[in-house]
């Protein structure tokens, strides 16, 4: 254990993403740094696995360049030359409805179309569905207030098809939500300030395509021996930093001008400030005497659990693969909501390029007795991949992704100005502003500037993010 002498301590619960991005900065501010993490190992979702010369992930297997802050952050951490971009000669996504791939429109901006050519000559959308969706140039704004679930504005905007054959099956396989209960306002703001900018959100994404920096937020990027690399950077620079895995925190409360952890092998820290980087259902409880307000407004927040299958073949196996994969709408009643072609997407995913990977995620209520039997089973079904595979690996993350449901921020807001008094406390992760590593990343530095911030004058108020 390191002596900590005269400086402050700082203890950042939660060893995932964010927290290690908290703790890497908080490690450069002359303050003593604990960081706090009831697993074995550190990362979080972010996580690589090498199996037999295939490269496996856990969690994310990109993230979107455009943003700009892991890059930045890769960049610090020297690793930015290990940043690869995705296979040209295999992009393109495809969705699959009424017994068919079809491929997504060119040019779309997620779910807004940029170009009308591409959406009328799409065999995804009926000639109802295509005219509807060209109506949004016509379609005035919103005039009402308050939030707006993602149902309500796709289908205002660009009518029911896109919606079912679009827009939900893309955003299944990020946020794992329904589109009935998901707010807009937290989940995609960018689509609510096209609207308010544009009017359209054709017109929008005619404008975004046209200036490259916007239109290159959303190209993925990834590493070259996978998303595993950032965190093992990460954790071997945190210089300073007193690591603690295997522990978890059973009590946080304030004493004055500090917090008071208890810790589940019995010892405690004193803390001049504490940053809770974990999933909102432990956050709250751990939140129950120092705030519960702030407590109450956080376990709100819903947390629902997601699977993915992950299944090696060799390519004389299985029919040739079209582009990086597809998506599965919700009205098409299988178990696979996605697909992705991690060989195809990536350079060094498999031993050689005799083999495919490829991954599976499963819709958020599937049962796991015999899940994998099953995803095959649609995989048959769908793009007659009837290979044994060589490599099956099946990843389940209980309560593991965090859903932003209509009057999400407003939750936020309240537990942020519950907090404000007290000790220093800060709130990051992907419970609050953004599930996506480039907002959890940020998220954590965000939060280690503001306790940094207000731990050295002994200022005592509380931010979150």
């Amino acid at each position: 254990m390191l002596e900590t002498g005269a400086k402050p301590r700082v203890v950042v619960i939660g060893g995932g993403i964010s927290g290690l991005a908290a703790a890497h900065r908080l490690s450069t501010s002359g303050l003593f740094v604990t960081l706090v993490e009831k697993n074995r190992q550190l990362g979080g979702k972010v996580v690589t696995e090498h199996v037999d010369g295939f490269l496996i992930e856990r969690g994310p297997d990109s993230f979107v360049a455009g943003k700009g802050t892991v890059i930045e952050l890769a960049t610090g951490l020297g690793i930015a030359p290990r940043i690869i971009s995705s296979r040209p000669e295999y992009r393109g996504s495809y969705v699959w409805s009424r017994g068919r791939l079809h491929p997504l429109p060119e040019g779309l901006l997620l779910m807004a179309p940029s170009r009308l050519g591409p959406l009328f000559r799409s065999s995804l959308l009926s000639w109802r569905g295509k005219v509807r969706a060209a109506a949004d140039l016509l379609v005035p704004r919103r005039q009402a207030e308050g939030d707006e679930s993602l149902e309500s504005f796709v289908v205002r905007r660009l009518g029911r098809e896109v919606l079912d054959l679009i827009a939900e099956p893309l955003i299944a396989g990020i946020h794992a939500a329904e589109p009935a209960t998901m707010s807009l306002r937290a989940s995609f703001p960018r689509f609510l300030e096209m609207e308010r900018k544009h009017r359209s959100l054709i017109l929008a994404a005619r404008a975004a395509e046209s200036k490259p920096a916007e239109s290159g937020s959303s190209h993925f990027a990834s590493f070259k021996d996978g998303m595993g690399e950032l965190t093992q950077a990460l954790v071997k620079d945190l210089q300073g930093v007193d690591v603690r895995t295997g522990v978890h925190v059973t009590r946080l409360r304030p004493t004055g001008a500090s917090h008071l952890l208890d810790l589940s092998d019995g010892t405690h820290l004193d803390a001049a400030g504490v940053i809770l980087a974990a999933p909102s259902r432990d956050s709250a409880k751990l939140l129950g005497e120092a705030s519960p307000t702030a407590a109450a407004s956080i376990a709100e927040i819903h947390q629902v659990s997601t699977t993915a299958i992950t299944l090696g073949y060799r390519k004389d196996q299985i029919p040739p693969l079209l582009g990086s994969g597809f998506v599965v709408p919700t009205t098409e009643a299988r178990r696979i909501m996605g697909v992705s072609y991690l060989s195809q997407k990536w350079e060094g995913r498999v031993p050689t390029e005799e083999f495919a990977l490829i991954r599976a995620f499963v819709r958020r209520d599937a049962e796991p007795d015999r899940l994998t039997e099953s995803v095959m089973g649609d995989l048959a079904d769908l793009v007659g991949i009837t290979g044994s595979p060589k490599l099956r690996r099946v990843h389940r993350w209980e309560d593991g992704l965090h859903q932003y449901t209509l009057g999400h921020l407003e939750r936020v807001a309240r537990a942020e100005q519950a907090l404000f008094e007290g000790p220093p406390l800060a709130l990051a992760g992907a419970a609050f502003h953004g599930i996506g590593l480039n907002e959890c990343i940020a998220s954590g530095q965000r939060a280690a500037d503001h306790i940094a911030a207000m731990v050295k004058p002994h200022v005592g108020t509380a931010v979150s993010y």
